[in-house]
């Protein structure tokens, strides 16, 4: 699904290592699950997820060859690309892989995929929109600021690998709160889509699981768009930088968790096309079974939903471009 060609605003660095599987992985299952069902998904929505999982402890990812490598990657996109907010996120870089080609590789890499694919019991892959594919978090300078706020993710799945030694810096734990976006907005007041704006401080903190991982090159996976979490502030000044590489479940008949009613609002090169590209893929994948599946005898009523399902995700691309605001904002 990467572009043959990337968004002309983007550009790669001369040289640099290349990725290497056999060098940079080291790849381990996390000793701890926690499912859809624990956080209190109802079993009638958990079945039209792709995947029961939620959220894992953390796991080993890169060999310490990886560790060093990505990590120089990691700090030369921050040198020239990393963008400062006062929004959700404090410093971050978007786009990845279309500023390292390492990155670029790491994220595709097939290896990465059919292990968490293991680990989640369903079928994923890099994500279709190459701009959701990788994020890459900073500490920010203020330690009053999170790294990154309460908030539930736009795509269905990633994991988020720190590069950092996390034993270098005092703060800045993964925690994520043990129940559903749902409860989580009624008990702050809000609309589930306005959760993702970020929230600033929980009101329920007997709720909260915290991890930290033993060592750079661990990660932890999850199913990102269920799961409100947040990167907790530095309690001192340090280096904190982890990659979120973001994927999409293959089974293509589940609804997308995709957020690309919010994503024309992004203002990142290239989102329209990544977004029509994204829902030609879905529809594609339907209309392709339509020919190849549908009986010569259904009934008419039946064909009739099956064509408009799998043309809704080319409408909800449209009704997207067609937006004044994104939906979280309403």
């Amino acid at each position: 699904m990467f572009p043959i060609r990337s968004p002309s605003a983007y550009s790669y660095a001369d040289g640099g290592p290349d990725y290497d599987p056999d060098l940079h992985l080291a790849l381990e299952f996390p000793e701890k699950i926690w499912t859809l069902d624990e956080l209190g998904y109802s079993p009638t929505f958990i079945e039209s997820c792709a995947s029961p999982v939620a959220i894992t402890s953390p796991f080993r990812i890169l060999s310490r060859s990886g560790v060093a490598t990505v990590r120089n990657e990691a700090l030369a996109v921050r040198e020239s690309h990393m963008h400062r907010s006062k929004s959700r996120t404090a410093n971050f870089a978007a786009g990845g892989v279309y500023r390292s080609r390492l990155l670029r590789d790491l994220c595709a890499c097939p290896r990465i995929a059919a292990h968490l694919s293991n680990i989640a019991q369903a079928p994923l892959a890099p994500h279709s929109m190459p701009s959701q594919q990788l994020y890459i978090n900073y500490a920010p300078d203020d330690l009053s600021q999170a790294v990154d706020t309460w908030h539930f993710d736009g795509i269905g799945f990633d994991y988020v690998l720190m590069v950092s030694d996390p034993n270098r810096f005092e703060g800045g734990d993964f925690e994520f709160y043990a129940g559903t976006r749902e409860r989580f907005a009624a008990l702050h007041g809000l609309k589930v889509p306005a959760v993702r704006n970020g929230v600033e401080t929980i009101r329920d903190t007997q709720q909260v699981v915290r991890m930290r991982p033993p060592a750079a090159g661990f990660g932890l996976f999850q199913q990102g768009n269920l799961v409100v979490h947040r990167a907790a502030p530095l309690l001192e000044p340090g280096e904190r930088i982890t990659l979120v590489p973001g994927y999409v479940a293959l089974d293509v008949d589940l609804p997308d968790p995709t957020s690309v009613e919010d994503m024309p609002f992004y203002n990142e090169p290239g989102m329209a096309t990544e977004i029509a590209r994204h829902s030609a893929w879905l529809a594609n994948s339907k209309l392709q079974s339509l020919l190849h599946e549908l009986p010569a005898d259904a009934p008419s009523d039946e064909v009739h939903a099956k064509l408009e399902a799998a043309i809704e995700d080319v409408r909800r691309a449209l009704r997207a471009f067609r937006r004044d605001k994104p939906v979280r904002e309403e």
